[in-house]
């Protein structure tokens, strides 16, 4: 024999089973209403009966969905299913014909601005602002580190003379970038040497620069270092 206290629980939770049956069934019964259907929902708990089983008949009364001859057919979830491909063939049929709207295409990021260079390279060329030479050779000194010195020489028909050798207290490496001149070194034989030729001189040799051409004057790139 049931207690009191069983029993009650067993009511509470009829209740609540109840509750959400009738909820259930009001959804489905607003889904329909909405569609111009009548939802039928069977209440018969006889042996064999239709109970939980729903219908769906139209506005006339004639049956759409889950009405036998001997009742209700339907179970919650076919009704809820019907009346939803319902609304999407109704949906789809709606948008039939109207152009799809393209996409607004995506705004591109902006790139990141490039840093400022915290350092600035001054720019020169050798033979910018080449001297005239006319009367007499031209140095200019490009760089001058300690132990290092680089200078441009141009030359223009200047020669050494020859009770006058050069001689340098560092060694020097020396080339000829533009035009032509020949040289001696100590007591070697006169060399030549065009563009792109070079020679270098060690400290305290004694030498001399023979010829140097006018057309084009001669451009030296001469490098005095410690050897």
């Amino acid at each position: 024999m049931a207690t009191p206290l069983a029993t009650a629980q067993r009511k509470a939770k009829l209740a609540r089973w109840r509750a959400m049956a009738d909820a259930s069934t009001d959804a489905l019964r607003a889904m329909a209403t909405h569609r111009g259907l009548k939802l039928k929902a069977s209440r018969r708990r006889k042996a064999g009966g239709d109970f939980g089983k729903f219908g769906l008949v139209d506005a006339g009364g004639k049956a759409v969905l889950g009405i036998g001859d001997d009742g209700l057919t339907a179970s919650a979830a076919e009704v809820e299913a019907y009346l939803r491909g319902a609304m999407h063939a109704d949906w789809a049929g709606s948008t039939k014909g109207l152009k799809r709207r393209k996409a607004a295409p995506e705004a591109k990021p902006e790139p990141a601005p490039k840093p400022k260079p915290r350092f600035k390279p001054e720019l020169s060329n050798v033979y910018a602002k080449l001297p005239a030479a006319a009367r007499a050779e031209a140095f200019d000194t490009l760089v001058y580190t300690r132990g290092v010195r680089v200078e441009r020489i141009v030359s223009k028909g200047q020669v050494t003379p020859e009770d006058a050798p050069m001689v340098q207290d560092r060694d020097e490496w020396v080339i000829v970038l533009q035009g032509e001149a020949r040289m001696r070194i100590a007591d070697s034989d006169e060399i030549t040497l065009a563009a792109g030729d070079h020679v270098r001189i060690g400290a305290g040799v004694p030498h001399w620069v023979t010829f140097t051409s006018t057309t084009p004057p001669v451009v030296w790139l001469a490098v005095h270092f410690e050897g």
